[in-house]
């Protein structure tokens, strides 16, 4: 049996694919969502930093708003159905603790992520969320799996 290729996805990276594939990557306050169309395994995979992109921006894979666009409709042109595609959403911690909530990233990356996919009529599956510890997860574009670790601070 032939192994399976890795990937490691940074922050501000996506990709979609119909290879079978393990991207892992590592999230703080960032947020990763997971689609896949168990039908024809297509899937995609992102890491924004930021809820929302501005005119002028180029690099839009950084933002939840222009990556969840960009994602979807890369999906749909390689032969997806909407209707076929599932979400699972991570990350969004809230890693660093500021006096004032307008600073809380994970907080708004993560409403960006789930109105997104709300907006879209996106099934969400599985979520792990918020909180106040790093997480790393592994996903498998062709089973649609997710594997999800916290990561401690010891």
């Amino acid at each position: 049996m032939q192994s399976i290729k890795r990937l490691f996805l940074y922050p501000g990276q996506l990709v979609v694919t119909q290879d079978a594939l393990e991207i892992t990557t590592i999230l703080g306050s960032c947020v990763s969502v997971c689609l896949f169309d168990s039908i024809r395994h297509i899937a995609g995979i992102n890491h924004f930093l930021l809820p929302l992109s501005y005119p002028g921006k180029t690099d839009i894979e950084k933002y939840g708003d222009t990556s969840m666009e960009f994602m979807l409709n890369k999906m749909l042109k390689m032969g997806s159905n909407q209707k076929d595609i599932d979400a699972k959403v991570f990350g969004g911690g809230e890693i660093l603790t500021y006096q004032n909530s307008n600073f809380n990233i994970g907080k708004k990356n993560i409403e960006v992520a789930l109105d997104f996919i709300s907006d879209q009529e996106i099934r969400v599956i599985s979520k792990m969320i918020g909180g106040i510890e790093g997480r790393k997860i592994i996903f498998n574009t062709f089973t649609g799996t997710v594997e999800h670790r916290y990561l401690t601070s010891k």
